[in-house]
């Protein structure tokens, strides 16, 4: 983002008292520094600007204790806040490892089975404000960090940002929910200032990167897919255990989703069918595809499914197919050995084709990765699924 951002309001040369007064809405290590800063930029706006900028346009909070009172400050100095751009949401658990926080220290209660109390944090006040629009953020992220002795639920985690974004009458754009770490689930909404307080919500999300566990119905499926009609590309992950089947909450809902333009998938367990559910109102729209280190499940095949993808999808350009397995177990690991010879995809096909041939010292060649990226995306997956094997890992 740049300092010098044309909406960003011109800087007032503030007395030295009004400067001390905006430093205390920093972090203590921050204060002396911003005073410092400000003071050198003296009446020169452009600078003036850029240091407000740089100190003000990410506000990093826990939501409690001392952070808590700055952002109610925060409210009172209309100066100030409109500098505000990206609000981050996290406690101090990382700080501290294996040892003990100090009293002073930020950290989120939570219930027993992980998820944050939101009632013990200023989520209310937080949500005012943005109602309000008091502040007019472009970004909310929020990072659930377990400690040592925890994993992070993106079920559990993404509750947090639900109780923040019901009621905040916001304009999201992007909304990514994404397994950082095994003890890290970060939330990332992107927002359309210019739409906040119209009562907006989800109707002009056109990106969506979710990792779904077992109960992640209501929120993700319910109030953000169901309720994104201009959504064009899809990245779906699961965190549930390796052995289990992964159906979308709105597959098992019968909803149907908009008409994609991408999709992508993967860490999964899914069948064809639920995949082409996924894809039943993409089939025009529909240009570019990719399944990582996914697994078909209930007798589906590689070969079938890619396939059909090649014959009921007329407008991919692209596609990329990484990692992929058979059965129940993931006791076949997929195969594209043969494409590399230069008689089985020719010119002016390869040019667009990349493929990784491994060939281990003793063991057998095999290519897990391919990608294609040009105007003859389906003619290409049609050879590529007639390579397709399903070779019984060793």
């Amino acid at each position: 983002m740049s300092d010098l951002d044309p909406s960003q309001p011109a800087p007032r040369l503030a007395s030295a008292g009004m400067v001390d007064e905006w430093s205390h809405l920093l972090p203590g290590p921050d204060r002396s520094a911003f005073v410092a800063a400000y003071t050198e930029a003296e009446a020169d706006v452009g600078r003036l600007k850029a240091v407000l900028s740089r100190y003000f346009s990410t506000w990093k909070t826990s939501l409690m204790a001392d952070d808590l009172s700055r952002l109610q400050m925060l409210g009172t100095y209309v100066q100030i806040r409109d500098y505000v751009k990206v609000i981050w949401i996290e406690d101090d658990s990382d700080e501290f490892g294996e040892t003990s926080p100090s009293e002073s220290s930020a950290i989120w209660p939570r219930h027993e089975n992980g998820q944050v109390v939101a009632e013990a944090l200023g989520v209310e006040l937080l949500k005012s404000m943005l109602a309000a629009q008091q502040l007019c953020p472009v970004r909310l992220e929020i990072r659930d960090k377990h400690t040592v002795s925890a994993r992070s639920d993106p079920e559990k985690a993404v509750i947090l940002a639900r109780d923040i974004l019901h009621g905040a009458d916001l304009a999201v754009t992007d909304f990514v929910l994404r397994k950082q770490s095994p003890k890290t689930t970060i939330i990332v909404v992107e927002l359309s200032a210019e739409h906040q307080g119209q009562d907006t919500g989800y109707s002009i999300l056109r990106k969506a990167e979710l990792c779904l566990s077992q109960n992640l119905y209501s929120f993700l499926a319910e109030d953000v897919l169901l309720h994104a009609p201009a959504l064009k590309e899809l990245s779906l992950s699961f965190s549930q255990p390796r052995h289990m089947a992964h159906t979308p909450p709105f597959i098992l809902h019968n909803a149907t989703l908009p008409a994609l333009e991408r999709l992508e998938i993967s860490m999964a367990r899914l069948s064809a069918p639920t995949i082409m559910a996924i894809l039943s109102k993409s089939k025009q729209s529909l240009t570019g595809i990719k399944f990582r280190l996914t697994t078909l499940v209930n007798n589906s095949t590689w070969a079938e499914l890619l396939n059909r993808i090649c014959n009921e999808f007329p407008n991919l350009t692209w596609f990329e197919l990484i990692h992929l397995s058979e059965g129940p177990n993931r006791q076949f690991r997929i195969t594209f050995l043969g494409l590399e010879k230069d008689s089985v995809v020719g010119e002016p096909y390869k040019n667009g084709l990349k493929l990784q041939l491994k060939a281990p010292v003793g063991g057998n060649k095999r290519i897990p990765w391919v990608e294609y990226g040009g105007p003859d995306a389906n003619h290409v997956l049609r050879i590529v699924a007639k390579y397709a094997v399903a070779a019984p890992v060793p």
